[in-house]
């Protein structure tokens, strides 16, 4: 998995992305779209034919074989299409049903399920310690865990992981795509569980800097989290994001994604590759390969962080109910008003606690996105003015390596989030600066911020 900025910002692309195969026709399936009415209000004047309109730009103008699209207002599903081939091999279209990966829009819902368990003790468990004898996660549960190599390991906090300052994440070394490596140290089986990765990092690596003090992007950061969900609830984290998250919400069919193509979920899209990306080599067997989007990622060790599939209108479903717009929220009102807080000693961090924090054409806006190299993107925004919108692909097209085209990932993530955003939004607002999106790729850092 890369480390890429996540947000409503483009990000620039560290290792592997997704190019290639034909683009399917962009087509509405017959009843799959949610129509607005001649009679619905203004906002939702003209909105199919804008959405359409730019849709159709971006897959005419990207191979990607398929996308999804979910759009509320005000807390009410007004529009979903798909658009597309979710499995080209067997012509199988995409519908408003259809599952995707959703990559780091999966921190946010990890963040909702931390939110959701210290609810009663906010803002102060904020500054617990996670490590150590008194720490969320007790030398005693976790022995592998005692006595760091960097002993500053010791005072990371809660809000340290959920804002990314917790002082790893400025190098090169990602562990989630270092699981066999870390297996063959750690001498457990391969790949490294998620627990395993967590002793891996405390015993053999150093902070880059000092907790607290710096923001960068971090993935391993939620793997961490994924365990003190765990230890708090007493259930392994999927059960538990399941009861504290999805089903409040309305959601009853996301899941943890599977490896390889073979395992995928009745419903989920088939992700494809680039053409100019290397396969990868699989399994004992001599010559054995994979495209990125099967050989690379092994979800139940990275669920926290980017392990999720869901449709887009799943994603819509959970973000309003996170705010309670149209049902009961998930949260506490004063809950969701520091969810949506920068870090008090950074005001420059761009990243509250799980989202992506802008603010465009006077609208504060939540956002997150998610992108797995080579196979998938996926984007989630939120705004003020009582728009909810998420978009799904099963590709990102970026070439082969990502960081010798930079600008064209960036203009792709332009596409997607200011694009569809100004189709949406009428009269068209603001374009969104892009923030840092965590699951794809690392971007140029324009100006903090997640998405």
């Amino acid at each position: 998995m890369q480390r890429f900025p996540y947000a409503a910002a483009p990000v620039a692309a560290r290792r592997r992305s997704l190019l290639a195969a034909a683009l399917a026709a962009v087509m509405l399936l017959p009843g799959c779209p949610t129509r607005a009415q001649e009679t619905a209000p203004s906002p939702l004047q003209g909105l199919e034919a804008r959405v359409d309109a730019q849709m159709g730009r971006l897959l005419a103008a990207y191979p990607i074989p398929g996308a999804s699209i979910a759009i509320a207002y005000q807390g009410r599903l007004v529009y979903q299409r798909g658009y597309g081939m979710a499995v080209t091999e067997t012509q199988t279209p995409v519908t408003p049903q259809t599952r995707f990966r959703i990559g780091s829009i999966s921190k946010s819902v990890t963040a909702m399920a931390m939110l959701k368990l210290f609810e009663g003790e906010l803002p102060e468990a904020l500054e617990r310690r996670v490590f150590g004898p008194d720490g969320l996660l007790p030398d005693t549960a976790y022995p592998d865990f005692a006595q760091p190599l960097d002993r500053r390991a010791l005072k990371i906090t809660l809000r340290d992981l959920l804002q990314h300052t917790a002082g790893w994440g400025d190098s090169d070394y990602e562990p989630l795509d270092d699981l066999r490596h870390i297996a063959e140290v750690m001498k457990v089986k391969s790949p490294a569980s998620a627990k395993d990765v967590i002793a891996y990092v405390l015993k053999q690596r150093l902070l880059d800097a000092a907790p607290g003090t710096e923001f960068f992007y971090d993935n391993f950061a939620y793997v961490v989290l994924g365990r003190i969900i765990e230890q708090r609830s007493g259930l392994p984290y999927a059960q538990a994001v399941q009861a504290l998250v999805w089903h409040p919400a309305g959601v009853s069919d996301a899941a943890i994604a599977a490896d390889g193509r073979a395992g995928r979920a009745a419903g989920e899209a088939v992700y494809y590759d680039d053409a100019r990306w290397p396969t990868v080599p699989v399994g004992e067997g001599e010559g054995a390969a994979a495209p990125q989007s099967y050989g690379v990622h092994h979800f139940s060790s990275m669920d926290a962080t980017a392990g999720w599939i869901a449709s887009a209108a799943d994603l819509v479903q959970f973000v309003d109910a996170a705010q309670g717009r149209n049902r009961p929220g998930l949260l506490q009102p004063q809950t969701v008003a520091l969810m949506k807080q920068r870090h008090p000693r950074m005001p420059d961090n761009p990243y509250g606690l799980g989202w992506v924090l802008t603010r465009t054409g006077g609208v504060d806006i939540i956002s997150h996105s998610g992108a797995l190299p080579a196979g998938s993107y996926a984007y989630l925004q939120s705004r003020a003015d009582g728009w909810s919108w998420a978009v799904l692909f099963n590709r990102m097209p970026v070439a082969y390596p990502p960081e010798q085209d930079v600008e064209g990932l960036q203009a792709f993530q332009a596409a997607v989030q200011r694009g569809l955003m100004a189709a949406i939004v009428q009269p068209p607002a603001v374009p969104v600066e892009p923030a840092p999106d965590a699951d794809s790729a690392p971007a140029p850092d324009p100006t903090p911020g997640p998405g």
